[in-house]
């Protein structure tokens, strides 16, 4: 038996649910609420997954005395507990009462004709991995971890050609990449890998409002989203990255003396974020918004200085998060692209009045103001806290 064996509270998750996990987290699932849970826990494949990772991290933490298990708590155990006893999780059909129900399939998928995904370059830093392609990790994976309710009308969506979906490709090629990286962290991995990469990538795609929105179980794949309008700005209007980053980039032009084109514009996949959003953002992000619906997008984004603002910091941090092949392009959709795409096409963003059909409306002014007196901003070096 090895030294990290011995030093297990619990030999394997069966202990830890029985002797911990199910006496700490005690919630009412007796009769008819907003819980669920089945008994027979380990006859679901994303319980098992998440409870023996949520075991292995609670083992890890449990090692510091200071702050470990408040952590283990509130960034793995909060989470894992919420997403297991959810309705519309693993657990739908089962009850305490009737136990384990085997009614929830494996999420539908129609395979490719080809595979043109194999290309598991830079998956992780040994050069191996588990699944030889996105379509592998799918099919023998992901599909049978996330079972969930989709083969008749709910608020749920899936698309059983899933690959014929720009946005659900990248995602599902992230989140294949990120468990590969994270598989090989023994301790809180695959806790890490589920809350913080693939539960808000599944979140977004099988969301009504999402890339699957027309799509279903039955019916396969309908093409009728398409890329987000676009009208073009003036050329003028952005400039190029060469010239923009040419002052801050060690051994650029300007700060060496030399010639040569700055290190972020040999590197960078587009030149401007005008082309970032024509050529990449409007493809992957298709969205309803032709319609009265909940989203909305203006074809002139760049007549808004927070849209111009926001996806121009998009562009710059997807050109950075691109170079890392492992878990990149999880993080930048999740922590980036995906905050800022929610503000721009909400309602009550900076496209309120905008529409695909009637272009943009210059209806929103700056917020109003009113000037402070003078004096109460006279000297910011002195602090007054005589208020």
């Amino acid at each position: 038996m090895s030294e990290q064996q011995r030093s297990l509270v619990y030999a394997n998750v069966v202990e830890f649910v029985e002797n911990y996990l199910s006496l700490v987290y005690r919630r009412q699932v007796n009769d008819l609420s907003d819980t669920v849970w089945c008994p027979e826990w380990w006859k679901h494949a994303e319980a098992v997954a998440r409870l023996d990772a949520l075991w292995r991290a609670w083992e890890y933490y449990r090692l510091d005395g200071r702050t470990g298990l408040s952590v283990w708590f509130l960034d793995h155990a909060d989470p894992h507990i919420r997403s297991l006893i959810d309705q519309r999780g693993p657990f739908k059909y089962c009850s305490v009462h009737r136990g384990h129900q085997d009614m929830l399939q494996p999420l539908p998928l129609k395979s490719p004709a080809m595979d043109v995904f194999h290309d598991p370059s830079g998956v992780d830093e040994r050069g191996v991995s588990i699944y030889a392609s996105v379509v592998e990790f799918v099919e023998n994976y992901l599909s049978l971890v996330y079972r969930r309710q989709v083969l008749d009308l709910n608020d749920t969506a899936w698309c059983p050609e899933w690959w014929r979906h720009a946005e659900a490709v990248v995602r599902l090629d992230a989140l294949w990449r990120a468990w590969e990286h994270y598989r090989l962290e023994p301790s809180t991995g695959l806790s890490v890998w589920f809350l913080d990469h693939a539960d808000p990538h599944m979140y977004k795609l099988i969301d009504q409002r999402g890339p699957f929105r027309y799509c279903n179980a039955q019916n396969g794949h309908q093409d009728l989203l398409g890329p987000l309008p676009l009208r073009p700005p003036p050329p003028e209007l952005f400039r190029d990255i060469t010239r923009d980053t040419a002052d801050t980039v060690p051994g650029s032009a300007e700060t060496s003396g030399s010639t040569a084109t700055s290190g972020s514009a040999e590197t960078s996949r587009y030149t401007d974020v005008a082309a970032f959003v024509e050529n990449y953002l409007s493809q992957v992000y298709r969205r309803q918004v032709n319609d009265v619906s909940d989203t909305v997008w203006c074809p002139e984004w760049w007549k808004h200085a927070e849209a111009v603002g926001r996806l121009d910091a998009l562009w710059r941090a997807w050109e950075h998060y691109r170079l890392d092949g492992r878990t990149g392009l999880s993080v930048w959709f999740l922590d980036h692209a995906d905050p800022h795409m929610n503000t721009l096409i909400d309602q009550r963003g900076p496209f309120k009045y905008c529409s695909a059909r009637k272009g943009h409306q210059d209806m929103l002014g700056p917020l109003p103001l009113s000037s402070p007196m003078r004096a109460m901003f006279a000297d910011p070096s002195v602090a007054d806290f005589d208020i």
